[in-house]
């Protein structure tokens, strides 16, 4: 038994990877403990991401993060409050929004202006609305489509499509812009 009673050894298995932490009873064996330790370490933190899913990582592709949603909305409504702002070019500065809904969106208002250049659209196309509550939570998910709520103003609901794209979910639909008729909220 010798040198095995001085190392206890627990192996803890997470995702694939196997990590082995070593507990020396003997305070002689620890500059030991410390040399693999540190090596365990580095070896944590330079191996390259395969998807682990390790705590920190960004979430798997079938795990919607449904706050990509509520946040493009709540700061759309408070850049809403500045009219100087143009639509098209603050969806187009976005990084958490697909390149088809900022196509989308700008040929919904091109199509609209050309009809009828004074009025345009005469509604809001990605709050499907004139007027909107000054900030959004979550009411229900369901697989990619969010349904968020007004806060002060409950009863107004607006469906919203998220899309996994290039290891990121974006904001793909909101309003009319890429929502069939059929999964809008009334």
């Amino acid at each position: 038994m010798g040198h095995l009673c001085c190392i206890r050894f627990i192996i803890v298995a997470f995702n694939t990877r196997v990590i082995t932490i070593l507990y020396f009873n003997q305070m002689k064996h620890k500059n030991l403990f410390v040399a693999i330790f540190a090596l365990f370490l580095i070896s944590c933190n330079t191996s390259g991401s395969n998807g682990g899913g390790a705590i920190g990582e960004k979430k798997e592709q079938n795990e919607p993060n449904y706050n990509v949603a509520l946040n493009f909305m709540n700061e759309y409504v408070s850049r809403s409050m500045n009219p100087y702002v143009d639509i098209v070019d603050w969806v187009n500065e976005r990084k958490d929004v697909t390149n088809d809904f900022k196509a989308e969106l700008k040929r919904i208002l091109d199509k609209a202006a050309e009809e009828d250049p004074i009025m345009g659209l005469g509604f809001d196309p990605i709050l499907n609305a004139q007027d909107s509550p000054g900030q959004f939570e979550l009411d229900y998910v369901d697989s990619e489509f969010v349904i968020v709520k007004g806060v002060d103003y409950s009863e107004f609901q607006l469906a919203l499509k998220l899309k996994y794209e290039n290891n990121d979910w974006l904001l793909d639909g909101a309003g009319i812009i890429n929502i069939d008729s059929d999964k809008r909220v009334n």
